[in-house]
């Protein structure tokens, strides 16, 4: 919808951004073949918002879905390597990542980039299904991806509301949509309270079950309960760097979580069995949850964890 992208183009640029909207790259036969499908069109941008001074490129979907149930998190939770369903960009890396070079060619060829900008995924949602916002904040955090959600939009909508008079028509529709509203405190953007409280509650559960664990270095997963897992992303190269990878799995609604310490060299040994990303920097997990699989990394071939599930020391 070319009326909220204008919106959050607005936005952006009440926050120190230069945006480009509806910016098409320019994929080569041989790029189109590498990325599985000959006929693909164009790969479409909505908004690329760039921060003079910072080098910083953000690569954005707008999707209001006003008059849809919203964004889903298990859709984003999907993983192909063929690009595939809604959120292509955000669920084939392969695509992704050679979009993304593509894209910093065109920009550097128009002199509206350097070479060296590193483009950051994002979203913007006028509507989330079932609003878990908080679902999605946390999977973008993990994946180093910017997000707005309606309700952030909602807040910086209220606060343009404020602005004097301009001759702009996302301000002024604002003007006439937020006109008597009581306005709520704003969200900063890196802001996300359930991903905080998810680490928060972890430490406090740790603490409590195993106090002679520290906590700095455990990652933590909230529970996602439209796939039945648990999500983590790790650096590689922390398989070189500690003996141990620790995971706090929060149980639903955190009544409880699972602790999982798995030995580095295990995870080493069975490198061919994990997801690891084409850029190789990264390792993603999706560990089922279900009762009948619990503890397998099913994002990649199946890899066991549950020997790694420690139990809760008794307490006096």
């Amino acid at each position: 919808m070319e009326l909220f992208e204008g919106i959050i183009k607005t936005l952006l640029e009440h926050e120190g951004y230069w945006v480009r909207q509806s910016f098409k790259v320019n994929l080569t036969k041989e790029e189109k073949r590498a990325i599985g499908k000959h006929s693909i069109p164009r790969p479409e941008i909505d908004l690329l918002a760039f921060k003079p001074g910072t080098n910083s490129l953000i690569v954005l979907e707008a999707k209001s879905y006003f008059d849809s149930l919203g964004v889903k998190i298990s859709e984003l939770l999907e993983h192909f390597e063929i690009p595939d369903g809604r959120y292509k960009i955000f669920t084939c890396e392969n695509y992704r990542n050679i979009v993304f070079s593509r894209l910093v060619k065109d920009l550097v060829e128009l002199g509206l980039a350097e070479a060296d900008v590193q483009p950051q995924l994002g979203l913007v949602a006028g509507n989330v299904y079932q609003n878990k916002s908080s679902d999605i904040a946390e999977y973008f955090t993990q994946n180093n991806w910017f997000f707005w959600s309606p309700e952030m939009v909602k807040d910086k909508v209220n606060a343009l509301a404020e602005l004097g008079y301009e001759n702009n028509t996302a301000i002024i529709t604002a003007k006439i949509l937020m006109r008597g509203s009581a306005l709520p405190t704003p969200l900063s953007p890196n802001f996300t309270e359930n991903s905080l409280s998810t680490q928060q509650q972890a430490k406090n559960w740790l603490e409590k079950n195993f106090p002679s664990e520290v906590f700095k270095g455990v990652r933590t997963s909230k529970y996602y309960q439209d796939k039945d897992i648990w999500f983590i992303t790790i650096p590689k190269d922390l398989l070189e760097n500690e003996e141990y990878l620790k995971l706090a799995l929060a149980e639903p609604d955190f009544v409880g979580f699972n602790y999982l310490k798995i030995p580095t060299e295990y995870l080493k040994r069975n490198l061919d069995k994990l997801s690891v990303r084409l850029s190789g920097d990264k390792i993603d997990f999706h560990i089922n949850a279900t009762s009948t699989n619990r503890y397998k990394d099913i994002r990649g071939q199946g890899l066991e964890l549950k020997q790694f599930l420690l139990t809760p020391e008794l307490m006096d």
